[in-house]
């Protein structure tokens, strides 16, 4: 039965699969009943901070009700962070259970890097297996709506990098448009079916989440109603087999689009609708805290952190943080929580409802002008970016629970099978021979935690890396056309987590890594170098003559390595930078140990062949 699903209800019908793989294939699957699983995604929502205000934890009661709903209900994981960032390597490590160092995407593309720069790795067909593959072999039905991310998917103009769009001139969804996404099956290749684009990526208003002036529509009020009507669609049909569907909303990342041009330009004020209702407080914050954090001065810290925050103007935009700004963000927190209640209510709905598992999550936080005055997501570890929420809800009612422990959301693929009935290494063993890559995942399984077996929750340590560097690619140039320096080295960061002693600490190691250099390999061997060409001004022209001056900068010693260490429990803004202290000597030195045994541990690399320049884990 078609049931008006194109594409996924096409030659795949309403089985998430290929015709190859519509046949379950269960090897590694539990005989028990195997649960539906709907996960929530959203983007760049950030765990609440410690200086939050009471108005604005009254407001995440009132005006955050789906999401107040799952924690009530569900296990909320208190310490949850992500495995890498930005968006493209933090979900592409969240869909395969992998980190960039093996799977290859650990760039975002924007700023300097279009997708087609010669640093912006896509995830490809046939390397690293995702959860959808995983999900597929052991006979699930897997969908994916909304934002992907993690590979070109979107279709093209043939000849040109035209994005072909699934709605109307004012952003409302053209059927015939979505048809042809859903014809086309994309995501088909990376273990899903039933995707429709373009990307909610860029500067865009229809491509916002919500940020479409009055009369026009972004994209995530569509996402929802996608996901509503493939929940619909399940229901109807007489296929009782488990299915998996990712519902992946925008929002809260419009925040993203905000700054001068998209404020005190005439033309930007009537491109996008930054308006804020006045249920969102006046004052987000406590003022005191947070004047501590927004007025940081960076002294020793990192020195990529204060060029982070100076060169934002020029490879992003120039940006100011006050009063509206923080509440739109609060503001963009509601519109996404009203959508994804819109979900909710369409499994609860369902006869689905007793026996589907609901995860909610984000992809990474948001600096929101923290630490000095730095915005979005690079060049640091810091909790505003790497802390965000995770609510795990069981079938059926179950009292809500709490775990404190440090997870990551390199747990989440293992979780996933273990919540789903099945043996992970098994299912991986099945699929490897299509992969180039299919390495066992390093995560940890969470799922004796959601079920609530005794003794589950021991601490264990988590890694966090990122070599997303957003200021360098071949558009390496400001609003005006003035080239600029990108954020200095050492910036590339790899950090661990762990819980000593009854607190949590976060150690993290910035380092130069040759494998970005214009030419990677080993520092010391014959051309490797990283050469910088910046043009410094143009010369007077003679006819049909442009004349330029530039200048060469040639480095093949990677720069010095630069250390941060923070004690979370006691010092939960991470203002103090204990690394270097006498006092704290031996934790400090006990933390780099930790750092060098989970990255041993998890930071792997292609076995498929070498990657020049790819750094081994430093030795304690």
């Amino acid at each position: 039965m078609k049931l008006g699903l194109a594409g996924a209800a096409g030659m795949a019908g309403l089985n998430g699969s290929s015709p190859g793989e519509a046949c379950a294939q269960t090897a590694g699957a539990s005989s028990q009943r195997r649960p539906n699983i709907l996960f929530l995604l959203v983007d760049e929502q950030r765990y609440p901070t410690v200086y939050e205000s009471e108005a604005l934890k009254e407001f995440r009661r009132s005006y955050l009700p789906t999401q107040t709903a799952l924690a009530q209900k569900g296990i909320t994981f208190n310490r949850h962070y992500v495995a890498s960032v930005a968006c493209v390597p933090s979900r592409t490590s969240l869909y395969t259970g992998h980190y960039p160092s093996l799977h290859g995407v650990a760039n975002t593309d924007g700023a300097a890097k279009a997708a087609e720069d010669p640093d912006m790795h896509w995830l490809t067909p046939g390397s690293v297996p995702t959860i959808g593959h995983y999900l597929r072999a052991a006979g699930y039905r897997t969908y994916w709506k909304g934002k992907w991310h993690v590979t070109e998917a979107d279709l093209k103009v043939p000849g040109t990098s035209q994005v072909v769009t699934s709605y109307d001139a004012n952003g409302f969804t053209d059927p015939a448009k979505e048809k042809v996404y859903l014809e086309a099956d994309t995501l088909d290749p990376f273990g899903f079916s039933g995707w429709v684009g373009p990307e909610p990526h860029g500067s865009d208003p229809l491509r916002s989440g919500s940020s479409a002036p009055q009369g026009k529509q972004g994209r995530d009020p569509a996402i929802s109603a996608q996901v509503v009507k493939l929940l619909q669609d399940l229901e109807a049909s007489e296929d009782r087999t488990p299915w998996f569907v990712m519902a992946s909303f925008t929002n809260p990342h419009d925040i993203a689009l905000w700054g001068f041009f998209s404020n005190m330009m005439t033309r930007a004020q009537s491109r996008y609708d930054f308006s804020v209702p006045d249920y969102v407080p006046q004052e987000p914050f406590d003022q005191d805290r947070f004047a501590r954090t927004r007025l940081e001065k960076l002294d020793g810290k990192p020195a990529c952190q204060k060029s982070y925050k100076d060169a934002y103007s020029a490879f992003m935009q120039p940006s100011f943080a006050n009063a509206q700004y923080y509440r739109l963000y609060y503001k963009l927190h509601a519109d996404v929580d009203r959508h994804l209640a819109e979900v909710m209510h369409a499994l609860d709905a369902s006869s689905f409802r007793d026996d589907t598992i609901v995860i909610f999550t984000s992809d990474h936080g948001d600096l929101l002008g923290s630490h000095g005055g730095m915005h979005q997501k690079w060049y640091m570890a810091y909790e505003e970016a790497l802390h965000v929420p995770l609510v795990i809800v069981p079938p059926g009612t179950a009292q809500a629970r709490a775990v404190s422990m440090p997870t990551s959301h390199i747990d989440l693929a293992p979780t996933i099978l273990g919540i789903a009935g099945v043996d992970a290494e098994a299912v991986r063993s099945e699929i490897a021979s299509g992969f180039t890559d299919p390495l066992p995942l390093v995560g940890r399984d969470l799922s004796a935690i959601v079920r609530g077996e005794a003794g589950a929750a021991k601490a264990e340590p988590i890694y966090f890396m990122t070599d997303d560097d957003p200021s360098r690619g071949l558009d390496q140039k400001n609003f005006i056309g003035i080239a600029y320096d990108s954020v200095v080295q050492p910036n590339h960061v790899e950090t661990v987590i762990a819980e000593i002693d009854g607190a949590v600490w976060k150690y993290s190691r910035y380092f130069d890594h040759p494998r970005y250099w214009s030419d990677p390999g080993t520092p010391g061997d014959d051309g490797v170098q990283d050469l910088v060409v910046k043009p410094l001004r143009r010369e007077a022209s003679d006819e049909g003559t442009d004349k330029r001056l530039y200048q060469q900068r040639i480095k093949t010693t990677p720069a010095a390595e630069e250390v941060e260490m923070y004690n979370v429990t006691a010092d939960p803004m991470e203002l103090d930078n204990l690394a270097g202290n006498a006092e704290w000597k031996e934790r400090e030195a006990a933390l780099r140990q930790l750092l060098a045994e989970q990255c041993a541990k998890k930071r792997l690399t292609p076995s498929s062949g070498a990657v020049p320049g790819e750094t081994a884990c430093r030795d304690a």
